[in-house]
């Protein structure tokens, strides 16, 4: 059992520890040296191969898995998505990045969650409605503990109506995580009332004098994040979390009775929460959420070699088993309904100034990669899923004052939103593996070196196989065989990939990795492809006429 309250000490000494001697001193800094190039490569991998049927689909992929999420934390609204007072770049709206707009269509982005995260069990909604003059400047309730760099002051400028001009800008559907740390089941209720009623209604009618008539019909929403930690604002047991939950779910849907609502979940870090939350209100929970951030450290100094690439690549398949409990919890106590997974939270994370050095590699690029194939495999389980952070914080897309860039995992995340097709089909991969020790709360993992998901449309007509070359240094010579599928001789390959396996982006150097167009011709039933090192390619074929 977890000694809360000698957690809740080490905590805070960790705050301090960081206030005091991390970020002034510089000390564990997030690390940007080239590699050993020199490093050894190992032997060289058997050939690998992928056996795929294509008249067998076994699961429908639901486009929400492609989501994003951001928080009032850092500079990820404020300064990134949210930038009024910015001079030196287009704003449209009073404040909205276009810049950071294009970067977030070009991502095709399904859903993005907010105001939080922490955050959001701080925030009241009214604050950030009405006139932006009249709107308070308030600290950071939850963040400012860290200081102004992880928390700064914040204006309330950019609320409700502001996060639906953006998400209508950038074609994703709103995930909205009401406060349940310290609000009430009547404020949720209003917020939903302001999002989803009419004008008839008191909070509708306040809606359409701040500009906007038509209602909103947000579906989604949150009740709760993390509610079970003690550094969550309002966090308490399961039992009453649960019984709490109602409360809010009754409130909410007098409202509106056609939202979904995603309760607090949790995994084996937590065992009895899941079961005892689904006993008591499974029957109006419409999806269990779960969040896992790897490694577990927060001042880690990872050296790009080969020993940190594959420990955070082993972070996919961590959770992946984290995943796949949580799917146990779910079916051990729902029998006569299935829940499905919201993994709302989910990214690599090993030292607090990522939450605003924003540093990623191809290596990350890989691991993210990887998690959606995660996510593919558990497509009749996960039915949505929001990387944490959109902008600036543990970032897919990082700004400054006059420019924006993206990062290796942004572009692991377009390839498979771009070009993975809605049905996974039946596939088998051999190749070899490699055992990688325990490292935070990574388990040790047998790593296979090729990664696979093959999806396929609904006219049946265009086969997509996604192969990632997890090996540091050896490309992947790859048989594929493919049965029920006549694919025509010539195919679209896209490939993600850089100069060594921890190259990285900048605004210097904005396209070190990056997705590049080939062309492939000797598609057939049956052929030879090579996986390059450290690569997710995209093969996209077409049926034959």
């Amino acid at each position: 059992m977890v000694n809360w309250q000698k957690f809740t000490k080490f905590l805070d000494f960790g705050i301090l520890m960081y206030r005091l001697l991390m970020e002034p001193l510089g000390l564990f800094k997030v690390n940007k040296e080239i590699p050993d190039l020199k490093e050894p490569t190992g032997p060289i991998p058997s050939p690998s191969k992928i056996t795929i049927n294509a008249a067998k689909i076994e699961a429908e992929i639901d486009p929400l898995i492609y989501g994003s999420f951001i928080e009032v934390v850092g500079r990820c609204i404020y300064g990134g998505i949210w930038d009024e007072y910015n001079q030196n770049v287009p704003l449209i709206h009073g404040g909205l990045r276009e810049d950071v707009l294009q970067e977030v269509r070009n991502l095709k982005v399904t859903i993005i969650r907010w105001p939080g995260g922490c955050f959001s069990d701080v925030y009241h909604f009214k604050n950030g409605i009405g006139p932006r003059e009249s709107r308070k400047k308030e600290k950071n309730d939850h963040w400012h503990w860290y200081g102004p760099k992880i928390g700064p002051e914040h204006d309330n400028h950019f609320g409700s109506d502001e996060y639906m001009l953006f998400l209508r800008e950038v074609g994703a559907q709103p995930f909205i995580n009401i406060n349940f740390g310290t609000g009430t089941p009547e404020e949720a209720a209003q917020w939903v009332e302001y999002m989803n009623g009419d004008t008839s209604t008191e909070y509708g009618a306040l809606r359409a004098q701040n500009g906007h008539p038509e209602p909103y019909n947000v579906k989604i929403w949150g009740i709760g994040n993390e509610i079970y930690g003690h550094w969550e604002p309002g966090h308490m047991n399961a039992e009453q979390y649960a019984y709490r939950f109602l409360e809010f779910a009754k409130a909410m849907r007098a409202v509106d009775p056609s939202i979904k609502l995603v309760a607090v979940g949790a995994d084996f870090d937590y065992p009895e929460w899941n079961k005892t939350v689904l006993k008591i209100a499974g029957d109006e929970i419409d999806y269990l959420s779960h969040h896992v951030y790897i490694p577990g450290k927060v001042a880690a100094t990872l050296s790009n070699s080969m020993k940190h690439f594959y420990n955070i690549i082993a972070g996919a398949f961590e959770m992946e088993r984290r995943i796949q409990w949580v799917e146990t919890s779910i079916a051990d106590v729902m029998k006569h309904k299935q829940i499905p997974i919201s993994f709302d939270e989910w990214n690599a994370m090993w030292n607090i100034r990522q939450h605003y050095e924003g540093y990623y590699t191809l290596r990350d690029g890989l691991f993210a990669a990887s998690v959606f194939e995660m996510l593919h495999r558990h497509a009749n389980t996960v039915k949505l899923a929001t990387q944490a952070q959109l902008v600036n914080v543990i970032p897919m897309i990082v700004t400054s004052d006059t420019d924006v860039y993206h990062n290796p995992i942004y572009l692991a995340f377009q390839l498979f939103s771009t070009y993975a097709e809605r049905f996974l089909v039946s596939y088998s991969v051999t190749c070899d593996t490699h055992l990688n020790p325990k490292y935070g709360n990574i388990t040790e993992t047998e790593i296979p070196y090729l990664g696979c998901s093959v999806t396929i449309n609904e006219a049946k007509d265009k086969l997509v196989i996604i192969g990632i070359n997890r090996h540091h240094a050896h490309d992947l010579p790859t048989t594929i065989s493919i049965s029920n599928f006549d694919p025509d001789s010539t195919a679209q390959i896209f490939e993600l990939n850089g100069p060594h396996h921890s190259a990285y982006n900048f605004f210097d150097k904005k396209d070190e990795v990056r997705i590049q167009k080939k062309e492939f011709t000797e598609a057939s039933t049956q052929f030879t492809y090579t996986f390059p090192a450290h690569s997710v390619t995209a093969i996209i074929l077409h049926k034959t006429k």
